[in-house]
């Protein structure tokens, strides 16, 4: 990642950089929100069937 700025050093820098500004970062927060999704969905599932098993005992 390149920084938005020019400089050898930090003298002289001022204020708050975002150096991730342009990267794909939107798409590993897809990503990840996805794997949420699927980690809720795969859980529910797993937990009904731990239920069902119980309840026929």
């Amino acid at each position: 990642m390149e920084a938005p700025f020019d400089a050898n050093t930090w003298d002289g820098i001022t204020g708050a950089y975002y150096a991730g500004y342009g990267s794909v970062e939107g798409l590993w927060l897809l990503l990840i929100l996805a794997m949420v999704v699927i980690a809720i969905i795969f859980g529910w599932r797993h937990e009904e069937h731990a239920y069902k098993g119980l309840k026929k005992k």
